[in-house]
């Protein structure tokens, strides 16, 4: 039922995206060819040649629109969200209705109209989304089905505080029942706490409930079946959330196998065609850093040979995807044998171990170059959390939970946490929020913005 109201949901903003995809294309028409801003010196084409390539706008709009997630567009996100999804969606279109386009006709179509039909898209595209969750907004939150959460602890909570932010999904919070007594009368996340478990007939049949949602905690799952037999007869939508929260949860996914619910609790997010375009991506952007990068790896490597005894490179076990070792090469910043006498340690700031040309690299984080070999041999990632050796990750998957869920995807060079400031002897619980963010919103995209600011930033590391 919420899958098919969010489908509606979805339609709508699809159907409106055509509307002013059309409007826009003969506007830009209309204004290249009969405004008349700049003269027009080669003649007025027939519209009928322009309005058949509305079929390409149409056509051509379907995998964008998916591929950039226009149709998760909720009135609980940030307008600047809003609108770097529709510019990132605005000119992937262009390039692919452009592809398209050539078919159409040998002549070329007017870059002029092409200006205008990219200037509106940006307009509308993002007006008509302030529009309708304006819209949404005014009306889901009046209009809505009631929605009754049996379950005031933190699940329920969740549930409420979801419901509140997503209006559009037409389903109005009333309250909770609660387990306690003692909560009746009090209010959670602004919406009150209307009786107990045993008032849920009564509650549903004044109330006029449209839709029950168990929200239950494991520790009340004994009551599940009972309350669900004092209702079966009412006219009302039952929903049940499993509790997952006493577990650690990553891409929390539900799948059939013949008729079987199967719940993924923890899961990686690359497989099928993401895994493959993310591999495709490391490939050709580290072969193209190895070529671009060659002579500045030969100074390195001279450098290194001139200041210190010792080979140029630096090998290390560290721990990647699925927890499977692999050794990661590095220029050698240290003296040979830096760890002889104190045993595996991290680096400190001024670090005496470190040789002159050393403490350079590892200033600007240039001795981890020689990493883009990890990431043509498939040991590594471009973007990614970083590696770690196995002998600290045995002392902190004990002191900091869910550490090991790092290793849902291959490490990386940089990633989302290193861009955030958390590079080298940082925090480590930080360090893991902002990895398992990332996991659990990758997207090709997020990859690209990661090596952007990456490149924006700088490598400069704290040492």
């Amino acid at each position: 039922m919420l899958g098919k109201r969010k489908e509606v949901w979805i339609g709508v903003l699809f159907v409106a995206d055509l509307f002013f995809l059309s409007l826009s294309w003969i506007l830009s028409f209309w204004l290249r060819f009969h405004l008349q801003i700049i003269p027009v010196t080669k003649g007025i084409p027939p519209f009928g040649d322009y309005a058949v390539l509305l079929i390409a706008i149409y056509v051509t709009w379907l995998p964008v629109f998916h591929f950039a997630r226009l149709g998760e567009t909720s009135v609980s996100h940030r307008r600047w969200t809003v609108f770097f999804n529709v510019v990132k969606a605005v000119f992937l279109h262009l390039l692919l209705f452009v592809a398209v386009a050539y078919f159409f006709r040998e002549y070329k179509y007017s870059r002029v109209v092409l200006f205008y039909f990219v200037f509106f898209n940006l307009i509308f595209l993002n007006l008509d989304r302030v529009f309708l969750m304006k819209l949404v907004r005014h009306f889901g939150r009046q209009a809505g089905d009631s929605l009754l959460i049996v379950g005031a602890g933190d699940m329920g909570r969740q549930v409420a505080s979801y419901f509140r932010e997503k209006p559009e999904l037409g389903l109005k919070v009333v309250g909770f029942l609660s387990k306690e007594a003692d909560e009746k009368g009090s209010m959670i996340e602004g919406f009150p706490v209307l009786d107990t478990y045993d008032a849920l007939p009564r509650i549903t049949q004044n109330r006029g409930i449209k839709h029950v949602m168990f929200a239950l905690p494991l520790d009340d799952q004994p009551h599940l079946k009972s309350l669900i037999e004092q209702i079966r007869e009412e006219l009302v939508d039952i929903h049940i959330v499993p509790d997952f929260l006493r577990f650690y949860i990553l891409n929390a996914s539900i799948e059939d196998l013949d008729g079987i619910p199967i719940i993924n609790v923890s899961s990686s997010p690359l497989y099928g065609w993401g895994r493959i375009g993310k591999r495709a991506m490391d490939i050709v952007l580290s072969i193209l850093a190895i070529c671009m990068l060659s002579p500045v790896f030969l100074v390195l490597a001279i450098a290194v040979k001139m200041t210190s005894k010792g080979p140029v490179f630096y090998r290390q076990e560290r721990m990647g995807f699925d927890g499977k070792r692999f050794t990661i090469l590095k220029f050698r910043s240290m003296v040979p044998d830096a760890e002889k006498e104190t045993g595996a340690i991290w680096a400190e700031k001024d670090d005496p171990r470190t040789t002159r040309i050393g403490a350079f690299m590892r200033r600007w984080n240039l001795d981890e170059l020689p990493q883009f070999f990890n990431v043509l041999r498939g040991e590594m990632s471009l973007v990614g959390p970083r590696p770690e050796r196995p002998v600290f990750i045995e002392k902190f998957k004990n002191d900091i939970p869910r550490y090991m869920l790092r290793h849902k995807v291959k490490t990386g060079i940089t990633g989302w946490a290193q861009v955030n400031g958390y590079r080298g002897r940082t925090s480590l619980k930080k360090r893991l929020e902002y990895d398992l963010f990332y996991i659990e919103n990758w997207s090709l995209w997020f990859d690209v913005k990661i090596l952007f600011l990456t490149l924006v930033k700088g490598f400069k590391n704290a040492y």
